[in-house]
């Protein structure tokens, strides 16, 4: 350890206070720019996840998003439900590999129930793969009112397999219980999937007709879906798929991924506000660093004096207080990246159970971490005129 370096440590050593407040002060700048970057990017790449498994979204003509949120992530009221017959013309329209219907409306203690056939459970990332929905429990439902839950609805809600509840209309749990309009039919449990961390975690699966019953839907002609989850043989039929939908005006055709990248840009304009939010904090962040060291100039003037007279030369002290700056503000830094990757983390898993589905491990990328690094040029900037003070000052003034 060279002499600059060791006198630097033994000072800030001397100022633990001071250099605890400017250490922290750093470490919340740094957390605070870029905490919200990585839980937005970690809810993106959760969301992308939890839709990988279809090609495409059938549904009433209205928002996209909503009938994304609605649909996939049982988040939001659909926009409409769609006659039965649409979903039986993309089933055995040629180039379909599986259309599968979502039914919405019921649910118990909160959790969706949603009617759906066999075809669910046969979705896969990619053909070859093996099923991405897989029972870890008895088995796939087969006649109506038999329910398949997802894990975290059957630990949740206390379900195990022979377990029976009543279905409540409605798509959350209603207030008061004395509230709750519940459904003639008894469901019972027949088996529990293994966790994907994805929305279907929360779900309550059972055959669709069971959802047609319940809500009066006896004749094929007055059946109803919510949604299609429809995936093609060919890339080239999911576009050909998308155009004839939207031509016919009785339903909408939703790619998830542009949805998706609508939503990103909407993100992007508001990380762009939050960025220069963020660069107003750094700065912030370095002039509370400018005063630590200006104050620590002023306490150490007769310290500089005697090094000085000892033949200490002004590069010497200039570069003591640069280096104290700069130890300063590399702990201060690392200790806020920490701490953002600490609290994105903890944020991302409450906001997840929230969402209803697990979001993954924040992920720090270069771009943010060099957002945070601008910080250490930034604390030695400011830290120049006390620098420079230091190395002007006469050692006959305190000696």
């Amino acid at each position: 350890m060279n002499t600059s370096l060791w006198i630097a440590v033994r000072a800030l050593r001397a100022r633990r206070g001071a250099l605890l407040l400017t250490v922290l002060a750093v470490a919340l700048a740094t957390a605070t720019a870029l905490t919200v970057p990585l839980v937005s990017r970690q809810v993106e790449r959760g969301a992308q996840d939890a839709a990988q498994v279809f090609d495409l979204l059938v549904a009433a003509p209205g928002s996209p998003t909503q009938a994304l949120t609605s649909s996939l992530f049982y988040l939001d009221a659909p926009n409409g439900n769609l006659p039965a017959s649409v979903y039986e013309d993309l089933r055995t329209s040629p180039g379909t590999r599986r259309a599968v219907p979502i039914g919405l409306g019921d649910n118990h203690l909160g959790f969706p129930i949603v009617g759906t056939s066999t075809a669910f459970f046969d979705q896969r990332i990619k053909p070859k793969d093996p099923p991405y929905f897989r029972v870890a429990q008895g088995r796939i439902f087969g006649t109506e009112h038999e329910v398949v839950a997802g894990a975290r609805a059957a630990q949740e809600a206390g379900l195990r397999l022979g377990s029976t509840f009543k279905g409540s209309h409605g798509l959350e749990e209603a207030e008061h219980p004395e509230d709750e309009a519940t459904h003639e039919g008894t469901y019972r449990v027949v088996g529990i999937l293994q966790p994907t961390g994805g929305p279907v975690d929360r779900a309550l699966l059972t055959p669709i007709e069971t959802i047609w019953e319940a809500h009066g839907q006896v004749a094929p002609a007055s059946r109803q879906v919510t949604a299609v989850l429809y995936t093609s043989e060919q890339l080239a039929g999911i576009y050909t798929t998308v155009q004839r939908i939207n031509a016919g005006g009785k339903a909408m055709a939703v790619l998830p991924g542009q949805v998706f990248a609508q939503a990103r840009d909407v993100l992007a304009q508001g990380q762009a506000a939050y960025a220069g939010l963020s660069l107003l904090v750094l700065g912030i962040a370095a002039l509370t660093v400018w005063l630590g060291v200006h104050a620590a100039t002023l306490e150490r003037q007769r310290t500089v004096a005697l090094l000085r007279a000892l033949g200490a030369g002004r590069p010497t002290v200039f570069g003591l207080v640069l280096t104290e700056t700069l130890l300063t503000v590399t702990v201060g830094v690392l200790l806020g990246l920490g701490l953002a990757l600490l609290v994105s983390g903890t944020g991302g898993q409450i906001l997840g159970s929230r969402l209803g589905f697990i979001l993954p491990a924040p992920q720090l990328t270069w771009p943010l971490a060099l957002r945070a690094m601008a910080l250490i040029p930034l604390g030695l900037l400011a830290a120049l005129p006390p620098a420079i003070g230091a190395a002007r000052l006469s050692p006959l003034r305190y000696l």
